[in-house]
């Protein structure tokens, strides 16, 4: 599944969160007002689907829901195991993993999903989300607003970061570009130590656009419930980077 991918803070886990920091538990913050807003009750079990290091589920775990993360990476299904052991973590493939049971909501965050390049292999990530939800139970996904990487958009083609924390420094250059034909962002970073090591990341993701998961969502059984490019789930015309969808399984 990530054959496309070279990413160095997926060969060493602990850089992650400190990469991606969230001190005031954002991710986490953003679910719980899903849930209030769309299920009528707390969810009192959670499947996160490319759960990364565990951190936003074991967050929601806090709150009493039975809790399982699945990453197609097994160093980052080691480091979750390692840090949070009220959590349940395992090993697998979103297009194929099938646990045998449903929860209240799935999640795939962290533009997860965008790892399925093509139609076939978002087809069958949906069935995997489908499989996994009853009647009722909330979808929630976040990925890139295709919509915003048009020309003319808000997206930038070249980012510069500085990281300095837990003993690592770099400063990390990104560039980005575009198959148009198959829809996908292709992102070059290149990490400059310093000790003027540098180190260079591949990634591809698939972009959708609003009405195109909107359609993908319905083809596997989901109806969508609200859409939004903000943390804080209010209706905009769409025009922001992100998107962040809750649907609900019709069973």
């Amino acid at each position: 599944m990530l054959n496309n991918v070279e990413n160095i803070l997926y060969r060493r886990p602990e850089l992650y969160d400190l990469f991606y920091p969230e001190p005031n538990d954002e991710t986490p913050s953003m679910l719980r007002r899903a849930f209030a807003k769309h299920l009528p009750s707390p969810p009192k079990s959670i499947l996160d689907i490319g759960c990364g290091t565990g951190r936003d589920l074991a967050s929601l775990a806090r709150d009493g829901a039975k809790c399982v993360g699945i990453d197609a990476l097994a160093e980052m299904v080691s480091f979750a195991s390692s840090r949070h052991a009220h959590v349940s973590f395992l090993n697998g493939d979103m297009r194929s993993i099938r646990l045998g049971q449903t929860f209240d909501a799935v999640l795939c965050m962290g533009s997860a999903l965008m790892y399925a390049l093509t139609n076939t292999d978002l087809r069958a990530t949906f069935q995997t989300f489908a499989s996994h939800s009853h009647s009722g139970s909330l979808l929630f996904l976040d990925v890139n607003n295709a919509a915003a990487c048009l020309p003319g958009g808000m997206f930038r083609r070249e980012l510069r970061n500085e990281f300095n924390a837990g003993g690592f420094r770099a400063v990390a250059t990104m560039l980005f570009d575009f198959d148009y034909r198959r829809q996908v962002m292709i992102r070059r970073r290149t990490w400059k130590l310093e000790d003027e090591e540098t180190i260079e990341d591949f990634c591809e993701y698939r972009l959708l656009f609003p009405a195109e998961l909107e359609a993908f969502l319905d083809d596997a059984g989901f109806g969508v419930v609200g859409m939004y490019d903000n943390q804080q789930l209010m209706d905009t015309p769409l025009n922001g980077l992100r998107l962040y969808v809750t649907a609900m399984f019709r069973g």
